[in-house]
């Protein structure tokens, strides 16, 4: 008798440390109740496109406060970038308007990295999500030589990478102050793509 999100709000207590994935058909109402929870909405857009899902209701979520973390489920494909840019420009498509994620103080890009920075450190129980004392070193560096980066700065940069970029404009990553990535290369590529290729193999043969 009851709506997913609305049947689980009366009866699951969730709080900050639920994450509930997809969230694509939420009535305007349940929406606003499960954003006052602190609850993080785990989207994954390319994937919600990919199998009809719908569209997550991202001005309304936001516009109350809701928290969200950005990451993949089929895994068709991944990037943080275009998983950035679908999520607006859907909000873009279904409302006839632009720039619908942003604010008087922060550009779409840089709003929608933020929230993705904050929403999948608090989904994920770890202690980052931003610059400051006392959290872990979870850090990303985009390329400012990449040709389409040149002469950019500030909330315009994080524009280019969410709206024109991808993968490749990452020149280092680290996780907890160690280094994942070095000059745009995972640092265990040559290992991570020989697995991938026998994995494959393996599984084409079988077919």
């Amino acid at each position: 008798g009851a709506r997913p999100v609305e049947w689980l709000l009366g009866e699951a207590g969730v709080d900050q440390g639920w994450c509930l994935v997809h969230c694509t058909q939420m009535e305007p109402g349940a929406a606003l109740a499960l954003a006052a929870t602190g609850a993080v909405a785990g989207l994954c857009p390319l994937t919600e496109a990919s199998l009809g899902d719908g569209i997550f209701d991202g001005v309304r979520w936001f516009g109350a406060g809701g928290r969200a973390g950005i990451g993949s489920d089929s895994c068709i494909r991944i990037s943080l970038a275009e998983e950035l840019r679908q999520l607006d420009t859907t909000q873009r498509l279904r409302d006839h308007s632009r720039a619908a994620l942003a604010t008087p103080a922060l550009s779409t890009g840089r709003r929608l990295w933020e929230a993705a920075c904050r929403g999948g450190a608090q989904a994920a129980g770890r202690a980052s999500g931003a610059i400051a004392p006392g959290l872990w070193a979870d850090l990303a560096a985009l390329d400012m030589g990449h040709v389409d980066l040149e002469g950019l700065a500030g909330d315009t940069a994080v524009d280019a990478f969410a709206f024109a970029g991808d993968s490749r404009m990452v020149s280092a990553v680290w996780s907890a102050g160690r280094p994942v990535v070095r000059d745009g290369r995972h640092v265990a590529r040559e290992r991570i793509v020989a697995g991938y290729r026998a994995a494959m193999r393996g599984l084409r043969e079988a077919l």
